[in-house]
């Protein structure tokens, strides 16, 4: 809530560095615009992550300003005594906030899911010419929901929630530890249910519950980007769930891959591909026996010409996941469980054709 002055408190230093000051004071902005309604708000996952580990790193004589925020979450808990508020009654508010601080607002709001995607930018007039150089700032909202799997790999059944504890709750549904820690909006300690900081300080990634990859596979490799932008592992516990679930995994051999799934491991890949340093998350699901996931047959577990495959790809501006999938045995089958978009299949069938022709 806006302090005695009137003036909308301002985001913690580490904040306001990572994202840096016009960023930050659109934020500030957003957030204030909140302070008014019957919302506990939560500043969650990644921009809690980097702001401890800034801090650890920074605290410990290393060069805490090399950790990025790429993205901004708030969770919104609804107070159940309250009538109920929906994010599109809350869109109209956030424009009028931040078109005072001279941004504007894109919204993408998922009502049913309660869920919204917002990209934020400086007015025409405050951007410069070159549309590379543009600041964004992109913040996902999600009302506190809990989450249950009806099979494995399929999509959650999603149900908003507005209890007391509905933060504790939401937290427990999300991937790492590192990743399910919250800062409450504008002031109080951090919540830290499942030891998220420990983890920072010793570079480890642990899964919240010991069916967490059971009910979504796609969350190992999403630990694989993060262990290639921070610099971490698996937790031994972590890699054990990861040796049981791909012993034990339901679809692999007796049933097809859940839709769903496929189109989330393909999508997860991709964004490894296309915003990590995808060397070492590449080297890391190899290490950790995960590639099996995508190639039910083991060879692109067992590729070790894939880092020279990828770079001429890059080279030759081609797609990186389908160069990835040439190393598998059957690249066309698992391109069209992983649901690539058509272009990128006519292209590796182009290439197994042209393989078989060169013999």
């Amino acid at each position: 809530m806006a302090d005695t002055t009137g003036r909308p408190p301002n985001l913690a230093p580490e904040l306001q560095h990572l994202l840096g000051r016009q960023t930050s004071q659109a934020l500030t902005a957003l957030l204030a615009s909140l302070a008014a309604q019957p919302l506990g708000v939560w500043l969650v996952g990644g921009v809690v992550r980097d702001q401890r580990l800034h801090r650890h790193r920074a605290g410990a004589g290393g060069q805490g300003g090399r950790v990025q925020p790429m993205d901004v979450d708030l969770l919104l808990a609804p107070d159940p005594r309250a009538p109920e508020l929906t994010l599109p009654q809350l869109v109209p508010r956030w424009e009028t906030a931040l078109s005072a601080v001279g941004w504007s607002l894109s919204a993408q709001v998922h009502g049913d899911f309660g869920t919204a995607h917002l990209t934020l930018e400086p007015a025409q007039a405050r951007q410069p010419p070159h549309p590379a150089d543009r600041k964004l700032l992109t913040v996902d909202v999600a009302m506190a929901r809990t989450e249950h799997y009806p099979a494995p790999g399929e999509n959650p059944r999603v149900t908003l929630t507005a209890a007391p504890d509905a933060v504790l709750v939401d937290l427990r549904r999300r991937d790492v530890s590192i990743n399910a820690m919250a800062l409450p909006w504008p002031h109080g300690p951090l919540l830290d249910p499942h030891g998220g900081q420990q983890d920072l300080k010793q570079g480890l990634l642990r899964f919240l519950h010991g069916a967490s990859l059971h009910d979504d596979p796609t969350r190992v490799i999403r630990a694989a980007r993060y262990g290639a932008r921070l610099h971490m592992d698996l937790a031994p516990e972590a890699r054990r769930q990861l040796q049981d679930t791909m012993a034990l995994w339901p679809w692999r051999r007796e049933s097809p891959c859940p839709p769903a799934l496929g189109s989330r491991l393909g999508m997860e890949l991709a964004l490894l591909l296309q915003q990590e340093p995808w060397r070492h998350g590449l080297t890391l699901l190899q290490r950790w026996g995960a590639l099996d996931l995508v190639d039910w047959s083991g060879t692109l577990q067992q590729d070790a010409t894939w880092r020279r495959r990828l770079h001429w790809a890059g080279r030759w501006k081609v797609p990186l996941l389908p160069a990835l999938l040439m190393g598998a045995a059957d690249p066309l089958a698992v391109a069209q469980r992983l649901q690539l978009p058509m272009a990128q299949q006519r292209l590796m069938a182009q290439t197994l054709a042209l393989q078989d022709w060169l013999g």
